[in-house]
């Protein structure tokens, strides 16, 4: 009976320990205390566009996150951040939480928390305009297809998974997305899978240079979410209740239709409540 009455007791302790961790180490309590939420963003033309004359952030996937936060009255500071340190960053509490993050590396859900998604990126393969070999997903998976890809991002983690065949050259995560379809273009590289979003900017600077392949039919469909920390459900509360208001309220909609009204280049959340 002693025995158990002590074992009892270190459990409470243990739990009671863990819960005071939780407090401590809470972006949350940070995040009430100055009313104010620091998120991380990683910039990826057009969705997030830093000026360094200005000094502010510009992009669409901006726009939303700033919205969705003033509905709980929070102001929003935005801190560039590099691909593929999300979980040092958030650990360290550089920042209370990653916006616009995803699961660009598909390994990183082991070690973060996401939220409910924002929106959805797709994924699209871009080859030269004049290429004919690629007739169906396999004619990639070959020793002698180059992709390119960044360090960090889904143009490197897909491609290994998808084409392991493949011959992969990657970049530092400090690369401009824009570099990817330079590669191909300039022959450095023969593929690079990435999003239309991304593609359009290029495209308009490059027209013809480039196309994608298997439209209507993508790699892969990735949520646009925030990450947090770890078991920090506190704080995962708090970013799905913003998006939840995002979501509801149509504001969301509003700005990704202001970007791509024709529905082309991402994909909408669907309402759970609709008529």
């Amino acid at each position: 009976m002693k025995a158990l009455f002590l074992s009892l007791l270190c459990l409470l302790g243990t739990l009671g320990a863990s819960a005071h961790a939780e407090n401590e180490d809470s972006a949350y309590d940070r995040i009430i205390a100055k009313n104010e939420i620091v998120c991380g963003v990683f910039p990826w033309e057009p969705y997030k566009v830093y000026n360094p004359i200005t000094k502010e952030w510009s992009g669409f996937g901006i726009e939303i996150y700033r919205r969705a936060f003033a509905t709980l009255d929070l102001k929003i500071t935005f801190k560039e951040l590099v691909l593929g340190n999300q979980v040092q960053d958030l650990n360290s509490g550089l920042v209370d939480a990653i916006c616009d993050d995803g699961p660009w590396t598909m390994s990183a859900g082991k070690f973060v928390e996401y939220s409910n998604p924002v929106y959805y990126s797709i994924v699209y393969p871009y080859v030269r305009a004049d290429d004919q070999r690629f007739k169906t997903r396999a004619d990639m998976n070959a020793k002698d297809i180059r992709f390119t890809g960044i360090d960090g991002d889904l143009s490197s983690d897909l491609s290994q998974r998808l084409f392991p065949n493949a011959t992969l050259t990657s970049m530092p995560a400090i690369t401009s997305v824009a570099q990817l379809f330079v590669n191909v273009e300039t022959g450095k590289a023969d593929v690079t899978l990435c999003d239309p979003a991304a593609f359009s900017v290029y495209e308009k600077t490059n027209p013809g240079k480039l196309k994608p392949l298997f439209s209507g039919n993508p790699m892969g469909k990735y949520k646009a979410v925030v990450s947090v920390k770890k078991g920090d459900f506190k704080m995962w509360n708090l970013v799905n209740q913003a998006i939840d208001n995002a979501q509801t309220f149509g504001i969301a909609d509003e700005v990704l239709d202001g970007f791509d009204p024709d529905h082309k280049l991402l994909m909408r959340v669907r309402s759970r409540a609709e008529f």
